[in-house]
């Protein structure tokens, strides 16, 4: 028996995600046996539905939220003996990880386009005992976008983080960090790393290069606003590791600290205080893709 299971944020699709219940359970039952739905009411219970499914032997689970349900979910499969294939509907304020994907941004549309015979393995990392399917960070505009409370997303939607960051980018200032892979060491000033399991943010190339099972790190050197707005150019022609204050480099496993425990973002959410150690774990989880892709 084909066993598939729906997990929904119902504070998701500005908090109207449990008006696609009957639409995704059908979508899914036209190729699962058996569909089971589980809602999310509290932080982590999205991790806790996923880990129940692979230990129950489950072919699918469904994700459907915004990056951090997302994330609850894949931090739910990482480890377990047995990983059900992942489907995702993007339901949040950012949905990076779909846009990456390809998934339409149209709930109805992402649901009619699920392809359950396509699907793609994707990297994820951990970080201490934490996972992400997309991207780490630090630095203040990270920690603005976690001061943005539910009744904001919902109202101005991805605008609430667009305000939040650029207040933070104006009064942003420099910290001393020290990165260290396998193979490259930086130790020095820093206003914004990032941790990048792609070459693209959201729907947008920054740079041509790409590994499976490598992270692409960049460090921003520099917090004026004018160092910032200097690397627009650079970013919309896709060329971002080529500006001269950003240090790049790609590696499997990362270790940093810094003078002062810094916050940290995973996908997203606040993550894990400095110092912190990342390693990738490559074409770690298999993601149904959409049609014609």
């Amino acid at each position: 028996m084909k066993k598939a299971l729906l997990i929904i944020n119902p504070t998701s699709g500005g908090e109207k995600a449990l008006d696609y219940r009957e639409k995704l359970e059908d979508k899914a039952g036209q190729y699962f046996d058996h569909v089971e739905t589980k809602i999310t009411q509290k932080a982590k219970d999205a991790t806790e539905f996923a880990k129940q499914a692979s230990e129950e032997g489950y072919e699918a689970v469904f994700a459907f939220g915004g990056d951090g349900t997302v994330n609850e979910v894949i931090s739910g499969l990482a480890e377990n003996e047995h990983i059900p294939r992942l489907a995702i509907i993007p339901g949040g304020t950012g949905n990076l990880i779909t846009k990456l994907l390809g998934i339409s941004q149209d709930i109805d549309r992402a649901i009619e386009e699920l392809d359950f015979d396509s699907t793609n393995r994707i990297d994820i990392g951990k970080c201490n005992d934490n996972f992400f399917g997309y991207i780490f960070s630090i630095g203040s505009i990270p920690q603005a976008i976690h001061n943005v409370d539910i009744e904001e997303k919902t109202k101005f939607g991805f605008m609430a983080y667009a305000y939040r960051s650029v207040k933070s980018a104006i009064k942003d200032e420099t910290f001393k960090v020290h990165i260290k892979t396998e193979k490259t060491e930086y130790k020095g000033d820093a206003s914004h790393v990032i941790v990048l399991l792609s070459n693209f943010i959201g729907d947008k190339k920054m740079f041509d290069h790409n590994r499976v099972g490598y992270a692409n790190i960049l460090i921003l050197k520099e917090a004026s606003l004018a160092s910032k707005v200097g690397l627009i150019p650079d970013f919309l022609k896709g060329a971002l590791v080529e500006n001269d204050k950003i240090e790049f480099f790609e590696a499997k496993e990362i270790s940093i600290t810094s003078d002062r425990p810094l916050e940290t973002d995973i996908d997203g959410d606040e993550g894990d205080r400095l110092p912190v150690y990342i390693k990738v774990l490559a074409d770690h989880i298999e993601v149904y893709s959409p049609q014609n892709q």
